[in-house]
């Protein structure tokens, strides 16, 4: 699992990927976030218990920066399995980073989201008070209780029409995990080869991805564009050479069990010489299995 979103935040570290994450599912695909614009900020923070400073870490955070000032930070989440607290989680997070800027005397918005790749439906509680709810609070207590809501974005379950939005490797993503192919963004160029292969093959399980990512970067090192129909056909070729060794290996192996169980029954029946005939004589073989009536 720890593997798995290592590879989730290769991708989304780089800049133009999670400006485009964050333009397609928070402003509805328009230009908010622009690359150039995007710092990585630390994802380590600092809160004080009642006897000491306690550290925490967030998947991945970015800062907005205009004319060399920070306006915004984004904390991201990348989630295989949503926890009950997870708003509890997303409050911690703000709360260091607000933390921070009280020592840095600026002062700016944090948002906090989380990315869900699973397919299941989460019933967890997407905002404070309504976890204080179910944990018996009364709503008369909660008036005075600062709100905190988690936004959570479901990427195996976003419609054709939002996952048209994305301009980044990550359109790539989401469209295989929706859809099972990249034939919307043929040819469409990709940009950070080595992150997206490592990142299918995290959510995917297919080992076809990474091993292709020594010839992607070579390509890389020799400037050359990788377009996304020439990838299909890497991954086509890759698949059906891995297809037909296996079917060697398959027909190896029925291969051995045929003639291991032609063999134990001729020698059952007191027929050694035509067990060794069999052993050597392919012909032989093939009309003992038929007398025998094997496979």
């Amino acid at each position: 699992m720890a593997e798995k979103d290592i590879s989730e935040k290769v991708l989304l570290s780089h800049p133009d990927v999670f400006a485009d994450c964050v333009n397609v599912l928070a402003y509805g695909g328009r230009a908010r976030l622009k690359a150039e614009d995007m710092r990585l900020a630390p994802t380590e923070s600092f809160l004080r218990g009642s006897k000491r400073m306690h550290n925490q870490f967030c998947d991945l955070s970015f800062y907005l920066v205009k004319q060399g000032r920070t306006v915004l930070q984004y904390i991201l989440e990348n989630e295989t399995r949503l926890g009950r607290y997870q708003v509890l989680r997303k409050a911690c997070y703000l709360g260091g980073a607000y933390r921070a800027q009280i020592a840095s005397g600026t002062v700016y918005p944090v948002i906090g989201v989380a990315l869900d790749w699973t397919r299941k439906s989460t019933g967890i509680p997407l905002n404070l008070h309504r976890l204080l709810e179910q944990n018996g609070a009364a709503r008369e207590d909660l008036e005075l209780v600062d709100e905190v809501r988690l936004p959570v974005w479901h990427m195996k379950k976003l419609p054709k029409e939002v996952r048209a939005r994305f301009r980044s490797d990550m359109g790539f993503v989401v469209d295989y995990l929706n859809e099972g192919n990249f034939e919307g963004r043929k040819h469409q160029r990709i940009c950070h080869p080595e992150a997206l292969c490592e990142m299918m093959e995290a959510l995917t399980g297919d080992r076809r991805f990474t091993d292709m990512v020594g010839e992607l970067r070579r390509k890389q090192e020799r400037k050359e564009e990788v377009i996304m129909c020439e990838y299909i056909d890497m991954l086509e070729a890759r698949g059906e050479a891995r297809g037909e060794a296996r079917g060697k290996e398959m027909g190896k192996e029925i291969g051995e069990n045929l003639l291991a169980s032609l063999l134990s029954k001729l020698y059952a029946l007191g027929r050694d010489e035509d067990a060794k005939l069999a052993v050597n004589d392919r012909q032989a073989r093939r009309r003992f299995y038929e007398e025998l009536c094997i496979g």
